[in-house]
Parts: C-alpha cells; structure tokens; sequence
C-alpha cells in the first residue's frame, strides 16, 4: 500500500475517505490500466509500498467515485438499464492468458449503448483518446459477454466550469455538464488493439523495458526562442522553427523541448523510473532506449 500523506491537514474524514477506496478491480488487468503505461503499471507493482501519495492528490478521484452515488440515486437499475457491472474475459498473451476486466457505468440496453460520467476538465469538452480506447474496450468486453453496443457516451461534469468564460470564449462548453459521443472502433480494431496492449503489459511484468511513449508522458509541444545573447527573455517564441528571414542578425533560436507535464507533477512512480531519470539527465533523446533498465531495480 502507498504511504499517505496529509501535508494540507485536510479533515480526517478526507483522509478516512481516500483510505478507504472500495475499488478492487478484478482479474489480470483491468481496461483503465491496459491503456495506461505499462512501466508505470510495473512500477507501481514493484514499488506499491515505497510510494508517497498526499491526500490532496486523491481529492479528484474521490469526487469521481461520488457519481456512482450519484446514479443510485438515478435509479438507474430500473428495467432497460445496467448500472456499474463488471465484465470478464480471458485473453491469450505471449506470456500466457491473463483475464481482462472493465466495469461501465451504465449499459442502455434499449439504445444499445454504454454511457461512462467523468468529472473532468473543461479542456477534455470535445473528447479524448483515451476516452475512446477505454469505452471501446469496454465495448469489446461487453461483445464478449454477450451484450451488443453500437454507441459509446461520455456524461462529463466539468470541475472548472465557469459562466464567465462562456460568455467570453467562442470555444467553450455551454453548460457545466455535456453529453459527448464516443466514435465507435470495428471490433476488429479494438479486439487487436487489446492483443496489442496485453502483449505490452506482459512484457513488461516480465522485465522487458517498455518505455512510456511522449503521449503516456503527456509532452508538451516544442517551442522555439528568438533570442539575443544576454537578453532577459525572449524576442519571440514561436511553435514553428522559424525561417531565417525571420530571425533578426545578431539573435539566434533555441529550441524548447516540451515539458513532461505527468512525469513532473502527476506520476507517483517517477522517482523509480530510469527512463525519467535519462530524460532529466540526456534530454529528450528517444533514440535507442531499449532494454535501458535501472540497475537498482528488480524487473523479474
């Protein structure tokens, strides 16, 4: 178990909460950690009991798990409706089978359709990847036990939802709530890309280095600086690298390389992660990382 920590002396109520997560997935694998990272999933695995997480981290996740609250008292187990059911089944890996879980939110057997709330932030109101790979697992999940889908759905309740903004942004959601349609893989597709990602968490449980991908480390675009030598800040900065005709004479470009956003301030394991450790130490040099496993690691 993570060790936790309260550096906000938030009310032991919050902490009791945060202790008490009555998640327990199931199986080998559940479908939110198939489409996470595989090294953060193994090194959570082998460092459960060495990571420090503070409670002020977990206070998302907590109103997270409030929505089931939230649909019981929906009555979403009425006739037609399937709420919070978990659903199994056993994939075949290079290394062996593993049993693959996923629980949804609610399955709309009228509409055929799997429904998932997230309380998330504004700037996922148009969707997002991840969303799309974990609804279309579930949507596997759910052919392989039976159950037909053809529509996928996102109820999302936005945390930093603000009336001023809609009145001042073009690009903003209408209300602090949005329903958000999920485009729907061929079965085909989402049954590979389970093979895909099974195959990866098993290589990597075994020992073989699977590094995170810029995507799994949530980087940042590139930027690039007009500078002068000895000036305090930039002339310009620029997402494109400039052409030299936009470069006055006497300055020069510094390439910005994006900022690891998760690694940085959002992933319990990056203390125990070689990977992380190069990048701060080499750059962003992604060439030829394999098999670069940390010597003071156990990966067996």
């Amino acid at each position: 178990m993570s060790q936790l920590t309260n550096n906000h002396d938030l009310p032991q109520s919050i902490v009791d909460a945060v202790m008490n997560d009555p998640y327990t997935g199931g199986g080998d694998i559940s479908a939110t950690k198939l489409i996470d990272a595989p090294q953060v999933r193994r090194l959570s695995t082998l460092h459960h009991d060495k990571i420090v997480v503070d409670v002020s981290d977990r206070v998302w996740t907590l109103l997270g798990q409030a929505m089931h609250t939230i649909l019981e008292r929906a009555g979403l187990r009425a006739e037609g409706m399937i709420a919070e059911q978990r659903l199994f089944h056993t994939v075949e890996g290079p290394y062996g089978p593993w049993t693959l879980s996923g629980q949804f939110d609610v399955m709309d057997l009228d509409r055929k359709a799997l429904i998932d709330y997230k309380v998330t932030t504004v700037y996922k109101w148009k969707g997002s990847d991840s969303w799309t790979r974990q609804l279309n697992v579930l949507r596997w999940l759910a052919h392989k036990n039976g159950e037909e889908v053809n529509e996928l759905e996102i109820i999302a309740l936005f945390r930093d939802w603000r009336k001023t903004d809609l009145e001042r942004r073009l690009e903003y959601p209408p209300a602090a709530i949005q329903r958000i349609p999920i485009p729907v893989w061929p079965l085909e597709k989402a049954e590979a890309y389970v093979m895909e990602r099974v195959a990866m968490h098993q290589a990597a449980q075994a020992g073989v280095a699977v590094h995170c991908t810029p995507e799994e480390r949530w980087r940042g675009s590139d930027t690039f600086a007009i500078v002068k030598p000895n000036a305090g800040r930039a002339f310009k900065v620029l997402e494109q690298e400039p052409t030299p005709e936009q470069v006055p004479e006497g300055y020069h470009v510094e390439r910005r390389p994006g900022e690891n956003t998760r690694c940085l301030k959002y992933c319990d394991v990056a203390p125990f992660c070689a990977q992380w450790a190069r990048i701060q130490a080499e750059g962003e040099n992604e060439v030829d990382m394999e098999g670069d496993l940390n010597p003071d690691v156990s990966y067996a």
